[in-house]
């Protein structure tokens, strides 16, 4: 890429074939492009011959954000590059990003403001067919680009993954691409597996449980809808508001039922 500062893209993933080449087709510009791979699909051999360097690390047979943050912090001990830039495998580098990070990492403003040392990304999410352009995860702002030498994952926990930087942070204007939910059985698998894994790390009492389980579900849809402006997105801004407050439903309802 012939930049001041050197960059690799790491992702990590698991079976991803499905994303996997438009993923990688959006970062062939960066310095080094390195798959953390975790699965038994195509995922690897599909990275090899795109040219990425492929790490067959912590393989398992169903998804668990651990192991991914601990692939992560071996990828940031390991890296030879002054900045990483972190993105999954359904995830896209558009041509507007790209050119915000490389104008960055060729300016003086790195000179000028040597103290930051990380990048908050914001994020595009793909719907049932469009991006929306309002609701919650408009405001998604993931530390995503960082110098390895400050950041890592600590504690490794199962769901809410606390990325700890040792420095400044600014922020980024143009955002990812995330094709998180074409269908909506995406939706339901996603919501349902990553409740599983949420419930074993709630600690709180049975009525505050119920509390939550009978009150956040209007609360976020309601917020969702108008507070962040998921009206804009028509039909498809209703549903997802409704299907995040369903995702609250379902965190409580089913720690009330494994706590029982």
């Amino acid at each position: 890429m012939g930049n001041s500062q050197t960059i690799t893209a790491l992702i990590p993933a698991r079976n991803e074939e499905k994303n996997i080449k438009r993923c990688l087709e959006s970062v062939k510009w960066c310095d080094k492009v390195m798959v953390l791979w975790m699965g038994d699909d195509k995922t690897g051999e599909i990275a090899k011959k795109s040219g990425a360097e492929v790490i067959a690390r912590n393989k398992s047979n169903n998804d668990d954000f651990r192991l991914v943050q601990d692939n992560i912090n071996w990828a940031i001990d390991n890296c030879k590059t002054d900045w990483i830039l972190r993105i999954d495998a359904d995830e896209v580098v558009t041509e507007e990003l790209k050119n915000e990070i490389i104008e960055i990492l060729n300016s003086k403003f790195l000179v000028h403001n040597s103290n930051i040392i990380a990048f908050g990304i914001p994020r595009n999410q793909y719907f049932l067919g469009g991006f929306l352009k309002g609701g919650d995860w408009a405001y998604d702002r993931l530390i995503r680009l960082f110098k390895p030498k400050f950041c890592r994952y600590d504690p490794i926990v199962q769901v809410h993954e606390q990325f700890k930087v040792k420095g400044r942070i600014d922020y980024i204007e143009n955002a990812l691409l995330h094709y998180s939910h074409p269908e909506f059985k995406d939706v339901i698998d996603k919501f349902q597996k990553y409740t599983d894994m949420e419930i074993r790390e709630l600690k709180i009492s049975k009525l505050n449980a119920l509390f939550k389980m009978l009150t956040l579900p209007i609360y976020v849809f309601l917020r969702w809808t108008f507070w962040h402006h998921g009206y804009r997105d028509g039909w498809r801004g209703i549903v997802a508001g409704a299907m995040r407050g369903w995702y609250e439903y379902l965190v409580y309802s089913k720690y009330l039922k494994f706590t029982t």
